[in-house]
């Protein structure tokens, strides 16, 4: 129900007019400028999820490794060949030249592509590289536990040979 407007009916107001509404103002960019700078901003920010899409996708193997290492069962049997077969899939997805590294070579390879803060060409890695083959030689659950931690941050900060082979390959032809 709308109240329609009607003229003032006293003689003291007959000579006033209705002020006019004025007509509403467009929030579209007006001048060129602001066009161009709102297709620049569209296409920047096309290009960041472009970027946020591809860093995900190229990563995803590590979220998939790290939840599969952090499901794992201290207390299991299988343990070491648990983490042993996670990691080898990851190194084999990195290269399969990785394929046939084990003992000492795998654990240089780890390491070389590690951040240099955790190693694991030392005692606790050639034990566990050893319980792998040598069912006489466990790892108690302090050192299950402690190489769990050391395989989730190299799992966070190890370099993707992938990428590094593509960004070398693209400056070659540059």
């Amino acid at each position: 129900m709308s109240i329609e407007h009607s003229p003032p009916s006293t003689y003291i107001l007959r000579e006033l007019h209705d002020v006019t509404v004025p007509d509403s103002v467009s929030w579209m960019p007006q001048t060129i400028g602001w066009k161009i700078l709102t297709v620049g901003l569209l296409i920047l920010a096309v290009f960041l999820v472009y970027r946020r899409l591809q860093t995900w996708w190229q990563n995803r193997y590590r979220t998939e490794a790290i939840a599969a290492i952090n499901n794992l069962n201290l207390n299991d049997q299988s343990f070491e060949d648990s983490l042993y077969s996670i990691v080898k899939i990851v190194l084999v997805y990195l290269d399969p030249a990785n394929g046939k590294l084990f003992g000492t070579s795998l654990l240089r390879q780890i390491d070389c592509l590690g951040d240099g803060k955790n190693t694991f060409d030392g005692v606790l890695g050639q034990k566990w590289t050893q319980s792998l083959v040598d069912p006489a030689t466990v790892l108690n659950t302090d050192e299950r536990a402690s190489l769990q931690q050391k395989v989730l941050n190299w799992m966070m900060v190890h370099q993707n040979q992938k990428k590094l082979r593509i960004s070398e390959g693209e400056g070659r032809h540059v």
